[in-house]
């Protein structure tokens, strides 16, 4: 009977992890963010390693709320290359994202500021729940772009960095 038992365990499936990652992105956003939604997302011990910094749970949902301000226009998450290992109680993901960020900075000007991350998550089932437990995040190269006020497409000033 204990043989049976271990034999019907379901690993995590491929598409349920991608789907608590979009799940924990789509949730970052302006319009979206709710400390309390997001934690149905995360688990209680959850840590962060994002801006050369390694953060706790709340310690990422009071970094993010800082980060919200009346001047972001819009965010968007692209997340690619994906890079999946799962069993029967977690999963680890590898992957690109692509984050694009747009504000409006002092003049009313338009500043997207794009960014490219090499990220891997490891998630666990807490509770019979895909959760996430650690997230490393790396710059890889990041685009500013200013668009004046009214001006028209190209003519754009672009600065390129890591």
């Amino acid at each position: 009977m204990l043989l049976v038992g271990c034999a019907t365990t379901k690993n995590v499936s491929t598409q349920q992890a991608k789907d608590v990652l979009h799940d924990f992105f789509n949730h970052l956003n302006i319009d979206k963010y709710d400390r309390n939604t997001f934690k149905r997302l995360v688990t209680d011990d959850f840590q962060i390693f994002e801006t050369g910094i390694k953060m706790s749970r709340s310690e990422f949902f009071n970094f993010i709320e800082s980060t919200h301000s009346e001047s972001s226009v819009s965010q968007e998450w692209v997340l690619s290359n994906f890079r999946i290992s799962t069993d029967n109680q977690s999963a680890h993901i590898s992957y690109r994202n692509e984050g694009i960020f747009v504000l409006k900075n002092e003049d009313e000007h338009e500043e997207t500021l794009k960014i490219n991350w090499l990220e891997n998550a490891y998630l666990v089932k807490s509770r019979g729940v895909l959760k996430i437990k650690f997230l490393h995040s790396e710059v890889i190269k990041k685009k500013t772009t200013l668009r004046k006020h009214g001006a028209e497409s190209g003519e754009e000033l672009q600065a390129e960095g890591n």
